[in-house]
């Protein structure tokens, strides 16, 4: 028998026999109870709201018994087993600000938000931001009655070593904070399964909807008759009742046709395209200024008189042209603006003049 084996003997009689003993056992320490993991052992903390503008009006404390750790932010929390205190507001990272126990006292950690969280303690006035935007702070011990504030929530902390809370952090049941998602989630609406095209799902609505989907959105799927429906040219029709004038004929009305009169419920063809003539302008003939111009009645002012020429006397020899009649502006074609000379062909043009001087220095 080796040394420290404990010796056992079968064939012993019941009052001789010296087998297992637990006082044989090394006592160590006592085992942690799952129960107990998470929790906090150390003094109390309740955080009362003094003003928010996210929280309803109902909610006004925020109760951490029987937890270490408290978080703060817009989204949901993570897991079950972390509470949280939502705050849906831009201002509010998604995981903004930390509060955690350490059996003695209570702290604050910010978790990087951008726009921070402030800490005024009791007796001061002004209120400290733990850390720069994006960065991480330093634990911050809490205090009793200290104002913390995240986004536009402020709350006053209430925190009592007796573990007993005082008449303004008591909870009547209506005032607390929810810390953790609720899980109830409103049943969606389907068709019986005997509707012919929705299978049993064994009450899952999600999953019935989602057959649902791929039934109807699925071609090949077996489904109630979807109608066909022939597609109707409404652009061709309209054409072949309402021909218009060109598109870049500016100021040329359109030119409508009667709306026939159709004898079946089907559309007619489209026609053949048709083009308007395009009318012709003519400017109206020369009248003279009547003597209620203002333009008659200065020229008239300055010594001119009707049917000579302004400007230069009968008797000068400069060799100017003396006009009496007005200058006669000759209509353009193909849209072309006033002074524009007869169109000149390539041959005529800059470009040709210098392709023959470049082929005159080759040759």
């Amino acid at each position: 028998m080796e040394a420290g084996e404990i010796a056992e003997s079968r064939s012993a009689s019941p009052a001789d026999y010296q087998g297992y003993d637990q006082g044989y056992e090394w006592p160590g320490e006592e085992p942690v109870k799952a129960s107990d993991v998470g929790q906090s052992t150390g003094p109390l903390l309740r955080l009362l709201v003094l003003r928010t503008s996210v929280l309803p009006a109902k909610q006004t404390l925020a109760i951490t018994d029987g937890y270490a750790e408290l978080q703060f932010g817009r989204d949901i929390a993570s897991s079950q087993d972390s509470p949280r205190v939502r705050l849906k507001e831009m201002e509010v990272s998604k995981f903004h600000a930390t509060v955690y126990s350490d059996h003695d006292s209570w702290h604050i950690v910010d978790m990087g938000s951008k726009h921070g969280t402030f800490l005024q303690p009791q007796f001061s006035t002004t209120a400290v931001r733990l850390s720069s935007p994006r960065i991480a702070s330093l634990p911050r011990c809490l205090n009793h009655l200290d104002t913390l504030t995240i986004g536009s929530t402020t709350f006053l902390v209430h925190i009592h070593p007796e573990r007993a809370p005082c008449d303004d952090c008591c909870s009547t049941f209506e005032n607390e904070i929810p810390l953790f998602a609720s899980n109830k989630r409103k049943a969606a609406k389907v068709p019986e399964p005997d509707a012919g095209y929705l299978p049993a799902t064994s009450g899952d609505p999600k999953k019935a909807l989602t057959l649902l989907k791929q039934r109807l959105l699925t071609s090949s799927s077996p489904g109630p008759a979807r109608s066909e429906t022939s597609y109707t040219d409404r652009s061709a029709r309209r054409r072949s009742l309402y021909p218009a004038s060109r598109l870049d004929a500016p100021g040329i009305a359109p030119v409508f046709r009667p709306e026939p009169v159709a004898s079946t419920s089907q559309s007619p063809p489209p026609s053949a395209s048709w083009n308007p003539p395009i009318p012709v302008t003519v400017s109206q003939p020369p009248t003279p200024l009547p003597t209620t111009n203002i333009g008659h009645r200065l020229l008239l002012a300055q010594g001119w008189t009707p049917g000579s020429s302004l400007g230069t006397s009968e008797d000068s020899d400069e060799g100017r042209i003396r006009l009496t009649a007005p200058l006669e502006v000759a209509s353009t074609s193909q849209r072309a603006g006033i002074g524009m000379g007869k169109a000149t062909t390539p041959s005529d043009g800059w470009r040709e003049d210098g392709r023959q001087r470049r082929w005159g220095e080759l040759t």
